[in-house]
């Protein structure tokens, strides 16, 4: 009898004994790689439909160079005779300033409306290889180069005439009302002209659209070989090195750029192999 209950015992046992399944172990997520950036195309000029396909709208840096030949043409000799004005004791310089201010106002008529009437270019517009023309190649009236040549030098009249005169309105007479409200006037065409070009695909201002005309990137088929002509025109070379360089310079940071990006994504790319290798290894 002891040994048959002893048999039982056993084989209750085993059926009271569960059994133990082996847990399986859960696979690790992959990490996933972050899709590489598209490079945003980049966004060409707008052309105007009734534009000739022979000329370009001036890009951004012609523009700029235009502007600072101009600036630099109409007032360095100005701004030289008011600072010597001032240094001298506010008038006390002599002949030598009087000078100066002469040939500062003759320099400005001579760039301002001289080379515009006669040639339809100004010194900036020389040396940035740019021109107004209308959409059919042909120039602008005269009037347009009066304009936007001198619509700066306009303002700056302007903001004297309000500063000089607008204190004296108080005093009774009208003329110092007249000079105030002429001048207010040249100062708020400024901004006007200045919210036009702003807000213009072209860069058009105010009296760019009321002739019809365009800043273009302009080569003379024929150029002058001699004379005053030539040399205008060759001051276009000192215009293009300047903005070969730029370009060059631009060139060159897109590369570091790039090759700096692509060693980004070369150095995640290994951290991940490296991180997946080591989780591989623990399992």
């Amino acid at each position: 009898m002891g040994l048959l209950d002893k048999v039982e015992s056993t084989n209750t046992d085993v059926k009271k004994a569960k059994p133990v399944v082996a847990k399986e172990a859960k696979p690790v997520p992959k990490k996933e790689k972050k899709p590489k950036k598209e490079k945003k195309p980049k966004q060409k000029t707008p052309r105007p439909q009734g534009l000739s396909d022979e000329f370009e709208i001036a890009p951004k840096l012609s523009r700029v160079i235009c502007w600072w030949v101009n600036f630099v043409a109409n007032f360095a000799i100005l701004i030289g005779a008011l600072v010597m004005n001032v240094l001298t004791g506010g008038g006390s310089g002599g002949f030598e300033n009087t000078l100066l201010f002469i040939i500062g106002f003759l320099v400005i008529l001579f760039n301002a409306i001289f080379l515009p009437i006669n040639t339809g270019r100004n010194l900036g517009q020389y040396t940035s290889s740019t021109r107004y023309i209308r959409g059919d190649g042909s120039k602008p009236l005269f009037l347009h180069s009066l304009f936007v040549n001198n619509i700066g030098l306009l303002s700056l009249i302007g903001f004297i005439m309000v500063f000089t005169q607008a204190g004296k309105i108080s005093g009774g007479g009208s003329s110092p009302a007249i000079f105030t409200s002429v001048g207010a006037v040249l100062m708020i065409l400024w901004i006007v002209n200045w919210q036009f070009t702003r807000n213009s695909d072209l860069n058009q201002g105010l009296f760019d659209l009321l002739f019809g005309a365009y800043l273009v990137r302009y080569v003379p088929e024929e150029q002058a070989t001699s004379g005053f002509r030539a040399r205008l025109e060759s001051m276009s070379q000192f215009g293009e090195k300047y903005a070969q360089r730029v370009e060059d310079r631009a060139k060159a940071r897109e590369e570091k750029a790039a090759a700096k990006a692509l060693e980004r994504e070369e150095n995640a790319e290994n951290a991940e192999e490296a991180e997946e290798s080591e989780e591989k290894s623990e399992d």
